[in-house]
């Protein structure tokens, strides 16, 4: 059955060492409402509302898997940044899934979208470790410390997760392997306390230096938050944005000093100060979708 208006938040995964594991929703949000239609029609506002509207569109495929059609017209309003790292497209299958009436929204994201550390970070909210098990989506919600805020630099310059990828070796060392698991699983625990966070802890051997050959900036922007005060930072997703952990209390000083380095570096961004979502998708009351 078609639901209301749908608000999805967005998602930043990996974490540094957490590769196609970790990943935590943001509060930068996706709403999608469907209305059955003659043909796939798209209504958009905001973020990507430049995609081209075919057959292609992830949405029509999504409408093809939930319904064996894609005769629905979809309403957009998006403010989570289109391919800058931030599970823009994940965000959005979990909601059309959603908003369709889908059993399962997550399976369906997961399956079509291909990131299910992104879709179940957007579908449940919160703090998330999670892959793909026996054909169908794993997830465990951890923990993570409400004093935990998010300083997002978001550049201007986009990344193509396929392109990012490309990138990425085909193999590893054991010891990069196991330098990833260590820091990877303490990182996962270390997020329910701030004050047992630390810069090392997000360190990471598998993709961030691979990915910054094609966004060499990625390395003076992670300096910068933690010059300004972020306990760690990271690559988020893909790239282009980077995330920095910080106590939330003082975030806009943070935000402050790091736009204020940015600048002197020329490189252009915007910085957001956002908070963890913990609620994930959900469909919103008639009053508030208006």
């Amino acid at each position: 059955m078609i639901q209301g208006t749908v608000r999805v938040p967005g998602s930043s995964a990996n974490l540094g060492p957490g590769f196609d594991v970790l990943a935590l929703a943001v509060s930068l949000y996706i709403d999608v409402r469907a209305s059955l239609s003659d043909r796939f029609e798209v209504t958009a506002i905001g973020e990507g509302s430049e995609i081209e509207v075919n057959s292609d569109h992830l949405g029509a495929i999504v409408a093809r898997e939930v319904l064996g059609h894609d005769n629905v017209h979809l309403h957009i309003r998006s403010e989570i940044p289109f391919a800058r790292g931030l599970g823009s497209s994940a965000a959005f299958a979990v909601g059309v899934a959603y908003a369709l009436g889908a059993k399962d929204p997550l399976l369906i994201a997961t399956k079509l979208e291909g990131h299910p550390e992104n879709a179940a970070a957007s579908f449940c909210g919160g703090l998330v470790a999670a892959g793909v098990v026996d054909g169908e989506p794993v997830v465990e919600r951890l923990n993570i410390d409400q004093q935990i805020g998010l300083v997002v630099v978001v550049p201007d310059a986009r990344l193509s997760t396929a392109e990012s990828r490309k990138t990425l070796t085909s193999s590893v060392t054991r010891e990069d392997a196991v330098f990833n698991l260590q820091r990877a699983v303490l990182l996962s625990h270390a997020l329910s306390n701030i004050n047992h966070l630390r810069e090392g802890l997000f360190d990471d051997r598998l993709h961030q230096s691979q990915r910054s050959r094609l966004f060499p900036s990625a390395i003076s922007i992670i300096d910068v938050l933690v010059h300004s005060g972020a306990v760690g930072a990271t690559w988020s997703g893909a790239g282009s944005s980077m995330i920095g952990f910080v106590d939330s209390n003082d975030s806009p000083g943070i935000v402050e000093e790091v736009r204020s380095h940015l600048k002197s570096l020329e490189i252009k961004a915007q910085v957001l100060s956002v908070e963890v979502d913990t609620k994930g998708a959900r469909v919103l009351p008639s009053e508030a979708a208006e």
